[in-house]
């Protein structure tokens, strides 16, 4: 081990943290929440963000870019909110596509992104799922092209794909093709690990539409999809063992995830890994006439570890419950869960609201059998006051519940965060904050990094918009935006990052 420095890398050493101070002095972060970072601007509109957590504290954003195809590009921006690639970010594919497919962001411990998307045109013979992985540097490891990974669609068609990076330090693809479920797996180098064309998954007869995957333990992966056989549309879950993708759940055959209610058409619900093998699952379903939303976690063997049917999130039934957004605290087993309410009076005029709950490893509900209410049903028939995009933010002291109110026409559609704790009680000195105020709000995501503050990114314009926008903000624990109020880099005193590398 090293303990002494040449005068060469201590002049190194101070360049370095020059730069880091030039970052910190230059942090991108806006305190203004009707001008927030841009993190994509180009001619022709952008569109269907997401966003990762980065190990290094930083995160990656993907959007697509109209510039003649629904282009996929990816920026990496560091705790600051600097841009570290040039405006634009790397283009990932040069595509030409009218219209899109959802597609997969995932990063790995390393700190290398990985992409799967369709290539490379609409309805062409030739279209086909590719996974690119994207070092921290901005370097594409796998090629312009990328690793293709199922047959051409003169052979099957193919339609949304999503990524995970495994704990074995691989990557898990899984794709919807016409066959059903498929799934692939590959090194750090992208060689192919499973069967030619990916490992179908055996599940019941219908069409099958993938919900996410992601990882257990020890290599394997877990995928979720909506089964539909006529009108019925049914959560479903497996897990593919690391080796090989051999289904390991439910003797090779698909959990039901919930016991009871039927998908939205269209409704594909994603999910989060519990740490321990399993997955906690969420949904909002139809029962008769009535929307539920529920929650359910299955543990490493596929066991659910609440109810069959999974657990309601509210008793509440004058009331229609719908899209839901959780979020998971490993340490307690509690999910916590928010989702927008509807009502229509006799009238005719439509009424959004927003609760969250709190349900804890038991399956009971913690904040009340209604829930915590954070927006009083309000008059939205003309808009203004309806509810979408809700987020669920899992940090240090509970979760950040999100939203967006208005939509078209209103002009304006602020996105909301409140601060619950585990009590439910409002951290925030207000009880929500606004992290974006003016103009349209489409596609909001959102996740917590390594720092403890949340990051989110949405569409900012119209749809088919040229001047779209893909925007992105911080907001602190303590319901600030921008930089924290507490300097991260010199809470404990500065030291060389060389000096650190080489204790």
């Amino acid at each position: 081990m090293k303990t002494t420095f040449t005068v060469s890398l201590q002049r190194t050493a101070l360049a370095f943290a020059s730069v880091m101070l030039a970052s910190v002095a230059q942090a991108q972060w806006s305190a203004d929440p009707a001008n927030n970072l841009i993190v994509s601007d180009v001619t022709g509109g952008s569109t269907q963000p997401k966003i990762v957590a980065a190990p290094d504290g930083g995160f990656y954003v993907s959007w697509f870019s109209d510039t003649g195809g629904y282009d996929i590009h990816l920026q990496k921006l560091d705790a600051g909110g600097n841009a570290l690639w040039a405006q634009g970010g790397v283009l990932v594919t040069d595509r030409v596509y009218d219209f899109t497919y959802d597609y997969g962001l995932s990063v790995d411990a390393a700190g290398n992104a990985y992409l799967s998307f369709n290539c490379c045109e609409n309805n062409s013979t030739a279209e086909h799922i590719v996974v690119s992985k994207v070092t921290p540097l901005g370097t594409l490891s796998w090629g312009a092209d990328g690793i293709t990974i199922s047959t051409p669609a003169s052979t099957e068609s193919v339609y949304n794909a999503y990524v995970t990076a495994t704990t074995d330090g691989n990557v898990v693809v899984a794709w919807s093709a016409d066959s059903g479920i498929r799934a692939q797996k590959l090194d750090a180098t992208g060689t192919v690990l499973w069967v030619a064309n990916g490992v179908l998954l055996n599940q019941p007869s219908g069409v099958k539409l993938l919900g996410d995957v992601e990882p257990g333990l020890n290599g394997d992966a877990i995928a979720s999809w909506s089964n539909q056989s006529g009108a019925t549309r049914i959560l479903r879950a497996q897990k593919l063992a690391s080796v090989d993708g051999t289904a390991m759940w439910n003797k090779g055959s698909a959990v039901r995830v919930f016991g009871e209610g039927n998908l939205q058409a269209g409704y594909f619900p994603p999910f989060v890994p519990d740490g321990a093998g399993g997955g906690v699952f969420w949904d909002y379903d139809a029962s008769g006439v009535s929307f539920n939303a529920r929650v359910q976690h299955l543990d490493a063997t596929g066991a659910p570890l609440l109810d069959a049917n999974g657990v309601l999130a509210t008793t509440d039934t004058a009331n229609q419950h719908t899209d839901t957004a959780a979020a998971y605290d490993p340490a307690s087993g509690s999910i916590y869960v928010t989702w927008r309410d509807t009502f229509t009076d006799n009238g005719g005029h439509d009424f959004d609201g927003v609760t969250a709950q709190r349900i804890d490893a038991s399956g009971a509900r913690l904040w009340t059998d209604s829930g915590k209410i954070l927006v009083p049903l309000t008059d939205s028939t003309n808009s203004t006051n309806s509810i979408s995009q809700m987020t669920a933010v899992r940090v240090s002291d509970g979760v950040f519940a999100g939203w967006t109110t208005g939509a078209i026409p209103a002009a304006d559609q602020p996105i909301s965060i409140a601060h619950l704790d585990a009590d439910g009680n409002a951290a925030f000195a207000t009880q929500t904050v606004a992290i974006k105020t003016t103009g349209y709000t489409g596609r909001t995501v959102g996740t917590v990094g390594t720092g403890g503050f949340a990051v989110y990114a949405w569409q900012d314009g119209d749809d088919g918009a040229a001047t779209s926008t893909i925007r992105a903000q911080n907001i602190n624990l303590d319901g600030t935006l921008g930089a924290p109020a507490n300097d991260i880099i010199f809470s404990n005193g500065f030291e060389s990052p060389l000096h650190a590398a080489n204790r």
